[in-house]
């Protein structure tokens, strides 16, 4: 398979509603500087990584433009209007790929804004898995047990934890798959894009994840990504 280009589509599409902040999540402060800023710069490090598609709530667009202009984050190529879901940002920022010409045998990375803990290897792992493979998803073992409820009171099934795995982002696609398994189940709410994968019947690798890559969603997070930082420091 000849890769021409890895490209990478950052999601900032929160409200802020479940942080509980009266502004879009992206903005609030991890630190010293914004979290758009922080996961950006991380993304824009990473060697693998040759073009970043920023997604940003549609209210704050200019905003978004204006602070990344400003901070001059390197290898931003665009900032996109996201929808009113996770699933419509990620097709709307892939139509807009489709337009503009991106090759169908691009390596496309679909990356949570809201993950600043980004780690070069996982990255270059994940590219790597999708080359080889098509698709790839970062994810960690679960170490708990397991249970599901059909009604959310009683427990209708324990799962065999050794089988079951918690998902991350990044999730890296060959353009032309996840493209069309966006465009095929677009009607079908799902959580994250390699589900839609899961629908077209097609292999997707298993990226062993990192504990530390952290999803920012509510205030008490952030003393989990400071940890982070300080550790890295240290």
């Amino acid at each position: 398979m000849g890769i021409s280009k890895h490209v990478c589509i950052a999601l900032f599409g929160g409200t802020g509603e479940r942080f509980g902040a009266p502004y879009p999540k992206q903005f609030v402060t991890l630190g010293d500087e914004p979290m758009l800023i922080v996961t950006l710069r991380g993304l824009s490090r990473c060697v693998d990584i040759d073009e970043i598609y920023v997604v940003a709530e549609p209210s704050s667009r200019d905003d978004v433009y204006n602070l990344i202009l400003a901070k001059q984050v390197k290898k931003v190529k665009a900032i996109l209007k996201g929808g009113p879901t996770r699933q419509d940002s990620a097709r709307l920022a892939l139509e807009f790929l489709k337009r503009s010409g991106t090759p169908n045998d691009a390596i496309v990375m679909i990356a949570d804004g809201d993950r600043p803990c980004v780690d070069p290897d996982l990255v270059h792992r994940c590219y790597a898995y999708a080359e080889e493979v098509g698709a790839s998803v970062a994810a960690i073992p679960m170490s708990e047990s397991v249970l599901c409820s059909q009604d959310g009171k009683r427990v209708s099934a324990y799962l065999d934890r050794s089988t079951v795995y918690t998902v991350q982002t990044p999730q890296t696609f060959l353009f032309s798959l996840i493209y069309a398994a966006h465009q095929k189940f677009k009607k079908r709410p799902v959580t994250d894009d390699a589900s839609l994968v899961s629908l077209m019947h097609k292999p997707i690798a298993i990226v062993p994840g990192n504990k530390e890559n952290i999803k920012i969603t509510v205030p008490e997070d952030v003393a989990q990504y400071l940890a982070w930082k300080a550790k890295r420091k240290a």
